[in-house]
């Protein structure tokens, strides 16, 4: 079971569990009597968890079981009078009710989906069905203004929160921004809003939502927001955190058709670059290699990475430089390798120890030219 998408399915603990659907089951019928509170998703913290009968929430689903208790015994009991037609229509309607909403309850067997406003349509059939005798049983009696007085208003305020919610469907953005602004506790609709700002280059808002997203599953299993968190972090310079997260992300659960998982071991390598990690900076650059050994970015790097390693050290190791080199000429081609935000990649050595020394030239055609070793100081080498 996706823990994402049903977080109460792989809890361990029976009490907890039971607990936390019959939370679920009273956000259901309060969904259908008080739909104000609308999202599109509700996925990992956006539903705590019930651990204790003294959780005040609890009073939902009572509220729920008891309603309903109480309209299957009026209907019932209108079964009894002569002449009361419309209580067949309402035990059709409330058989129509729990036989569409017993398999969204996780009671028979767990479900891909916590809550899902969509689930709701064929229950709301019934639900009106039920609604509407009962309300035909109340224009009959003494109290007949009152019941199409109260009709009339419950179907004007439904339509205004139809209308109103049909206008935050009206675009991907629109939707994205309305929910991911109200429902701050769903780990998707943070997600989906970090991306969002992160298209008008809204750093700050971006990062502040993967953040959000994050912090919604104490587990932080999902790698996506912990990567992109990363990439903000690197580009605004704060390196040390960046390689937390990334560190974090590379350990962590994604899907490959999302997020190339190169990627991720490659920017975690620059993290480790720019904190001074650099060996360990350069067997991730190889483990990007190892993930796609057709990534140019990875060999260009792995290859920068190497011969500073070999340069900078006292002697030259001229193994290392070698190994260095061996990267550059399997990349084969000459790339412009920028990083991400279109900000070019990191690596450089201001102060390079005399010694051997390739020197790279782009040519027109965008091959890759070897003009043989030289000595010079201060040369820099970087990714371009």
């Amino acid at each position: 079971m996706d823990p994402y998408s049903n977080p109460i399915a792989v809890v361990e603990d029976p009490y907890i569990r039971g607990l936390s659907y019959a939370l679920v089951h009273g956000m259901y019928i309060k969904l259908l009597l008080w739909p104000v509170f609308l999202c599109y998703d509700y996925s990992m913290d956006a539903v705590p968890l019930v651990e204790s009968l003294q959780d005040a929430r609890l009073l939902l689903p009572c509220a729920a079981y008891l309603g309903f208790v109480l309209c299957g015994c009026h209907t019932l009991q209108r079964l009894t009078v002569r002449g009361a037609h419309s209580a067949k229509g309402a035990v059709l309607g409330l058989a129509i009710f729990v036989l569409s909403f017993l398999p969204m309850t996780n009671l028979l067997f767990p479900i891909g989906t916590l809550v899902a406003e969509r689930l709701l349509y064929l229950p709301s059939i019934g639900f009106l069905v039920v609604l509407v005798c009962f309300a035909y049983d109340w224009a009959r009696g003494p109290v007949r203004w009152l019941a199409f007085l109260l009709a009339g208003m419950l179907l004007a305020w439904w339509w205004w929160l139809c209308h109103a919610r049909v206008g935050d469907w009206m675009t991907v953005e629109q939707i994205t921004l309305v929910d991911g602004l109200k429902q701050l506790r769903s780990s998707r609709t943070q997600f989906n809003l970090a991306n969002l700002y992160l298209q008008s280059q809204r750093m700050d808002e971006a990062l502040a939502a993967y953040r959000r997203a994050v912090a919604a599953d104490p587990q932080e299993r999902d790698s996506q927001p912990l990567y992109h968190a990363g990439q903000i972090l690197m580009y605004k310079g704060h390196y040390q955190e960046a390689e937390t997260l990334l560190h974090k992300a590379v350990t962590g659960y994604f899907s490959p058709l999302t997020l190339h998982e190169e990627e991720v071991w490659h920017d975690y390598a620059l993290a480790l670059w720019h904190v001074g990690k650099h060996m360990e900076a350069a067997e991730n650059f190889q483990n990007a290699i190892i993930t796609n050994p057709s990534f140019p970015k990875g060999h260009n790097n792995l290859a920068c990475a190497l011969v500073l390693l070999g340069l900078s050290s006292q002697p030259v190791n001229m193994p290392l430089v070698q190994q260095g080199l061996q990267a550059a000429e399997s990349l084969g081609q000459c790339w412009a390798a920028e990083s991400w935000g279109g900000r070019k990649s990191f690596l450089f050595s201001n102060e390079v120890p005399q010694g051997p020394w390739l020197v790279w030239k782009k040519k027109k055609k965008g091959t890759l030219q070897w003009f043989g070793r030289r000595r010079k100081r201060n040369w820099h080498w970087k990714i371009i």
